[in-house]
């Protein structure tokens, strides 16, 4: 759609001279803030909050989203992932105007671990002035990890530092907020926050095929897997039981399904099958939305030990009684 130009009119010379404003600069056309594959090895974990009041829904009136959230969160999986270094790239050109660094990576899971970050609550970060009164500002990124420095002028994709999980931070992301002047606009409708409706608009501000890639969905399985104990959201946070292969001498054999943004109502079901069919199996139907959920079912070990063969741990939701996600994991025991 056509921008107005607007008008100013003059009396000069006894005679009204109208001059033609200049029209305020495009927005900026944002990249991906992180170097990874949504959907693959990154997630959105939530979005700007929609609503003006004291509820919280994102632009599509899902629930990925809390209360006065600013900005777009895109997680990755793990703290081992954040170790192993993944790239937070400048989401449009423009100026460093503000860089913080020195904040160690901790989750803050804890009241005592949330109060000790007041005030620094982004952690370590970037922000980026685009010209027309727009900024980008990236936070939670890795300590010590920051490639930029006041002044720089950066280019689209270009390298600002690392994922991290630094200040107030429950997963290791990198949380991006786009302002205009004071105001919080929210990249997938271009409208301040708490002023959209549902669904995109034309004003979103991510470039097309970042839009498509970052396409809403319906929660995501982030792993499966197994563990010779019962796991703890903590551990699996840290990738402690990622990849593990069970041994024939385990006492305990857990299957665990780990997902996020999952709506209240589903069912969540994990089930562990072996050579000789089904060992154990855990269902929960959710009295609410759940940012992360974790579920196991596990088996101790029969006296005769581990048939040897090919065991498989299964991890499914369904929403309204159909299957909306599912993922599963084979292994052999010798």
């Amino acid at each position: 759609m056509a921008r107005t130009i607007p008008l100013m009119v003059m009396a000069l010379c006894g005679q009204f001279l109208i001059m033609a404003m200049p029209a305020r600069a495009a927005p900026p056309t944002l990249r991906l803030p992180i170097s990874c594959t949504p959907g693959s090895d990154c997630f959105i974990q939530q979005y700007v909050d929609a609503d003006a009041g004291p509820g919280a829904r994102d632009y599509t009136c899902g629930a990925q989203t809390y209360d006065g959230h600013q900005g777009t969160d895109i997680r990755i999986r793990t703290t081992r992932d954040a170790e192993r270094g993944v790239a937070v790239l400048a989401a449009a050109p423009g100026t460093v105007v503000a860089v913080r660094d020195g904040e160690p990576d901790r989750l803050a899971r804890s009241d005592a671990e949330r109060k000790a970050v007041a005030r620094r609550e982004c952690g370590n970060g970037v922000v980026i002035d685009h010209g027309d009164g727009w900024q980008t500002q990236y936070c939670h990124m890795r300590q010590g990890s920051l490639a930029v420095a006041m002044g720089d002028a950066v280019v689209s994709g270009e390298r600002l530092g690392e994922v991290g999980y630094s200040g107030l931070a429950a997963f290791a992301h990198v949380h991006i907020t786009v302002r205009r002047g004071k105001q919080v606009i929210d990249p997938f409708t271009g409208v301040a926050m708490g002023k959209a409706g549902c669904g995109v608009s034309d004003g979103a501000l991510w470039a097309s095929d970042v839009l498509q890639a970052l396409a809403y969905r319906a929660g995501a399985v982030l792993d499966v897997g197994f563990a010779p104990e019962a796991p703890e959201m903590a551990g699996i946070e840290e990738a402690r039981h990622a990849g593990e292969v069970p041994a024939s001498d385990w006492p305990v054999l857990v299957a665990w399904g780990w997902a996020i943004n999952l709506e209240k109502g589903d069912e969540v079901a994990v089930s562990l099958a072996g050579p000789d069919g089904v060992l154990a199996e855990n269902r929960a139907r959710l009295d609410r939305h759940k940012a992360q959920y974790l579920l196991y079912a596990g088996k101790r070990r029969p006296a005769a030990g581990w048939t040897p063969g090919r065991y498989v741990a299964s991890f499914a939701i369904l929403r309204d009684g159909k299957p909306v996600l599912s993922a599963e994991r084979p292994v052999e025991i010798k």
